[in-house]
């Protein structure tokens, strides 16, 4: 039902490798930038939700002062319709940057299965061609990888002639600098390939610094005790983040990780754009 889409993107990421010479890792960054775009709106309208969210959250902090310490049946309830008529004056609703947030995971979730099935959709090969390039790989004395991009490798590794009567003429060169980037990197097996996960978590961390940096409404010394729960919370996330990253970018193929570097790194000057042109406004107490 959905093979029209991850057709579609395969083509996509198709055309992008021969605009590049068939290079793989370059034509990732021309289809991450694309999406990048296509989700500028979602994203904007994210950031204006939380520029609505600095704006309101001094107001909602003076309604939860006035009824502080008042745990009444009565008290509540007018203070519940207060900050609902507080909502509505203001035109903020708390929902409203979730929506568009959700509204994205299945389409990432679209982009990672074409990134890690080149031969079904790029090459549009079929299961029993599939099938055929695993007993050729056996055939080969090799054991055939378990996912299609670390097939790619063992096609590579045996040479695209022992394939006859499979097109593998649109299959994009995954190599960079002499390295193979469809194959995982070894934890045992010091590589450039080691790089990929390294600098992928670099900018994980650094994205995650960058935008909070730029994002927070609030400096450490005008937080709050919410607030800077909330930032020791953040600061947790920039550590876990980063080693979640390094864990899954050294459990799958390099071009992942190359991927996943693109994302941050736009990610990255999408923020500090924003930050200029839309920036959160900042509170003084």
């Amino acid at each position: 039902m959905l093979n029209w889409i991850y057709d579609l993107l395969g083509t996509l990421l198709s055309w992008f490798s021969s605009l590049v010479g068939g290079k793989y890792a370059f034509a990732l960054f021309l289809y991450a930038l694309l999406f990048k775009l296509l989700f500028l709106p979602i994203s904007i309208k994210q950031q204006k939700s939380q520029i609505a969210m600095a704006k309101f959250a001094p107001k909602m902090e003076a309604l939860q002062a006035k009824y502080r310490g008042k745990t009444d049946e009565l008290s509540m309830q007018k203070q519940q319709q207060e900050l609902m008529e507080l909502q509505q004056k203001e035109g903020f609703s708390p929902f409203g940057g979730c929506l568009p947030m959700f509204l994205q995971l299945p389409i990432i979730t679209f982009l990672y299965n074409v990134i890690r099935n080149p031969l079904s959709h790029i090459c549009k090969l079929s299961v029993e061609e599939i099938t055929q390039i695993r007993d050729i790989i056996s055939a080969a004395g090799m054991t055939p990888a378990v996912d299609e991009i670390g097939l790619v490798a063992n096609i590579q590794a045996i040479g695209v002639d022992l394939f006859t009567g499979i097109d593998l003429s649109k299959l994009p060169d995954f190599t960079l600098f002499g390295t193979n980037l469809a194959l995982t990197p070894s934890l045992t097996d010091i590589s450039f390939l080691w790089l990929i996960p390294i600098i992928a978590a670099i900018f994980t961390w650094l994205s995650s610094l960058l935008i909070r940096k730029w994002n927070s409404p609030n400096s450490n010394q005008n937080a709050n005790v919410q607030e800077r729960q909330m930032n020791s919370t953040f600061n947790t996330m920039n550590i876990i983040m980063p080693l979640m990253t390094l864990w899954m970018t050294f459990s799958f193929s390099g071009m992942l990780g190359v991927y996943w570097i693109y994302q941050s790194i736009l990610g990255i000057l999408q923020a500090f754009v924003f930050a200029k042109t839309m920036p959160i406004p900042h509170r003084s107490t």
